[in-house]
This record gives structure tokens, C-alpha cells and sequence, in this order.
């Protein structure tokens, strides 16, 4: 029986540090204002879109951002794209 108690701490050591590394892991929430001020920090226009920061827009739907935001979220300063305007008509 004495030989068992000597294997149970161990055990529940590894298996508590193991729900330490886990919570630790675990992607820390960021505040609406907080990913509006990195937003405002891409700066230039980026070679392909942020794909990393886009993930973080969708993720914190409450804060509602802008289609402009998302923009620059993804492209920098890159400008936005302007609408053509076509005629649709078929004469």
C-alpha cells in the first residue's frame, strides 16, 4: 500500500501542471478599444492581407467595426478600392 502513495504525487503534479500550460495557452481576450488602436497602427500599405488581425475582428463581433476598419485591418493604408459605375443597358 505504501508503494502506491508514492506514485499518486507525481501524478497529480504533472497532471496539474499540465491544466497550468493549458490556461496559459489560451489566447488572451483583447478589448474592443485595444484592437482599434493596433487598427490605427497598421500603417503603409502590407504585401498580402492580415490574415492574424482579421481573425481577431471576427472574433469580437460585439464590437461592431466598421467596413473601413476591417479594410485596414487586412490591407494598411492601402485606398479602397472605388466602385465602377456601369450601364447595364442591353440596347
Amino acid at each position: 500500500m505504501l508503494k502506491y502513495k508514492k506514485h499518486y504525487f507525481p501524478v497529480i503534479g504533472l497532471l496539474g501542471l499540465l491544466a497550468v500550460n493549458a490556461n496559459a495557452a489560451s489566447p488572451q481576450v483583447e478589448s474592443c478599444e485595444q484592437i482599434r488602436l493596433q487598427i490605427k497602427a497598421q500603417t503603409g500599405v502590407l504585401p498580402k492581407p492580415d490574415t492574424t488581425m482579421l481573425e481577431k475582428l471576427d472574433a469580437q463581433p460585439e464590437c461592431r467595426f466598421s467596413t473601413a476598419e476591417v479594410y485596414q485591418a487586412a490591407f494598411g493604408d492601402k485606398p479602397i478600392p472605388k466602385k465602377e459605375h456601369r450601364d447595364d443597358d442591353d440596347d
